[in-house]
């Protein structure tokens, strides 16, 4: 009986760990794959024992360190494949850059082990995982800098003075006649100028009609508490990635790693990723009351900074400066 209540418990969690695997954002690559939702990169690699072994302990433990290796050189590779933002992947900055090659490759190499499995020929799989948050993800921003957004430039509302009572204050004036007034001086007597004939004039052209364009709607800041930005992205064509931007239609950075200060965007990631716009919502990351904008679509090299209308635009930058979201980073990308 115990024995099949445990099965069932463990039939019962795999499943809803398949249900929520299922709802993450995560790109399958040959070598590994990238969990945009968890933020994580995962790898495996399988190792044999050498011919030398002197006993069976000594062979498992060799081949699992060849696994491990193995492993590592398939997440290294993964890892390259990571977009950094719309016109660079991990691999493209390595090949540019000698100090990301090497502080990358440390990094792997310091990857956990999550899962081993024992093969009855000897054989040894594992799985190795890394964050693509963290000490990882602080290379990266170093590296990149990203373009300061207008919602980081826009001042903050004034607050409203209110009436003061004016104090009146009478000073006595001095009666008319008691003052002494000096004469005028006599002015020069002035010619008149000679009369100029008349010339008949064009007459005037009927002034145009200019049409003003219509005032942006107004948002009542007592009536919002937006705690966060989800961007529904789902009918564009967008690609997760590190350090994405979100742009009006005029091309301005509405959103970016800038906004954040580092050591928050280290922790935390630049922008979350889910699969469902319920999912986003229910995301720690937004928090209770976010405000959804749909994206127009995708922009960049790699398609991954997102573009979203005027409109939607003026509203982040109005409630921005009051509520401070975006500079906490409570962003989320709902991906397809």
């Amino acid at each position: 009986m115990f024995k099949k209540v445990s099965l069932l418990c463990s039939l019962t969690l795999l499943l809803f760990a398949g249900i929520a695997f299922a709802l993450d954002v995560v790109d399958e690559l040959p070598k590994g794959s990238i969990n945009w939702s968890r933020g994580a990169v995962t790898a495996k690699g399988s190792g044999v024992a050498p011919s030398g072994a002197v006993n069976p302990s000594q062979a498992r433990l060799l081949a699992e360190r060849a696994a491990i290796s193995d492993a590592r050189r398939n997440l290294l590779e993964t890892v390259g494949e990571v977009r950094v933002d719309a016109s660079s992947t991990v691999s493209s900055m390595m090949t540019k850059n000698d100090v990301i090659t090497s502080r990358i490759s440390g990094i792997v190499k310091g990857s956990a082990v999550t899962g081993k499995r024992f093969l009855d020929d000897g054989t040894v799989e594992v799985t190795v995982e890394m964050p693509i948050t963290g000490a990882f993800l602080d290379v990266m921003l170093t590296e990149v800098k990203a373009a300061p957004s207008i919602t980081m430039t826009i001042p903050l509302p004034k607050p409203v003075k209110k009436d003061v009572p004016r104090v009146e204050v009478k000073i006595p004036v001095t009666p008319a006649e008691n003052k002494k007034t000096a004469p005028e001086p006599l002015k020069p007597a002035v010619r008149p100028a000679p009369s100029v004939p008349a010339t008949p004039s064009t007459p005037a052209e009927p002034a145009k009609e200019v049409k003003s364009s219509p005032e942006p709607e107004r948002i009542d800041l007592s009536k919002v508490n937006y705690s966060g930005l989800i961007i529904d992205a789902r009918e564009v064509e967008v690609k997760p990635a590190l350090m994405p931007k979100v742009l009006n239609e005029k091309g301005e950075v509405i959103y970016s790693s800038a906004n954040m200060q580092k050591e928050e965007a280290v922790k935390t990631g630049v922008v979350g990723y889910a699969k469902e716009v319920d999912a986003a919502r229910k995301h720690p990351r937004v928090t209770e009351t976010p405000v959804v904008v749909a994206a127009l679509k995708g922009s960049g090299e790699k398609r991954s900074d997102v573009i979203i209308s005027d409109g939607n635009a003026r509203t982040i930058t109005t409630t921005e400066p009051t509520l401070g979201y975006l500079k906490k980073g409570r962003v989320m990308i709902v991906y397809r």
